[in-house]
């Protein structure tokens, strides 16, 4: 099922606390530290993303069948939090929908679970102190035991 981003999802994770979790207390950094946030979360985000669940709020649309009772759709990437239009083509069959996903901000501050956004300050961590595709360490690296993966397994839709 194709699934389009018509709005792209909100912002949910605060440049201020990305730098806190990188201890970064200057402004020089700025745009690289937005930017390896925006990457994080793109990754794991969105019919695209890792996770196959909206995170930051936004607007999808999908195509469902007019025979397919509206009470029996199924929505791709949860949570979806409600039905903004439908539009039906009888020519091809389908509905095209719309509706809002993704967990909502509250007084300013996203909803989204705290391992899912821990997850992704351990991801921008890393990519912040990786600025190379290779390592050239002799260490062998390890990934935590705690880390990324197990944080966000819970909350992966599979399938």
């Amino acid at each position: 099922m194709l699934v389009t981003v018509v709005v792209p999802p909100a912002p949910i994770i605060a440049l201020d606390d990305a730098k806190a979790h990188l201890r970064v207390d200057h402004a020089d950094e700025d745009a690289l530290i937005a930017g390896l946030v925006e990457v994080a979360t793109a990754w794991l985000d969105g019919p695209d993303g890792w996770l196959g669940r909206s995170l930051g709020e936004q607007v999808l649309e999908t195509d469902f069948s007019v025979n397919l009772d509206p009470d029996d759709r199924v929505y791709p990437c949860p949570p979806a939090t409600g039905l903004l239009d439908e539009t039906p083509d009888p020519e091809s069959g389908t509905v095209t929908v719309r509706w809002r996903a993704g967990y909502p901000v509250v007084d300013g501050r996203s909803t989204v679970p705290a391992p899912i956004r821990h997850a992704i300050l351990l991801m921008v961590g890393h990519l912040y102190g990786s600025r190379d595709a290779v390592t050239t360490t002799a260490a062998q690296p390890a990934e935590l035991p705690l880390g990324v993966q197990a944080l966000l397994a819970p909350y992966r839709i599979w399938g």
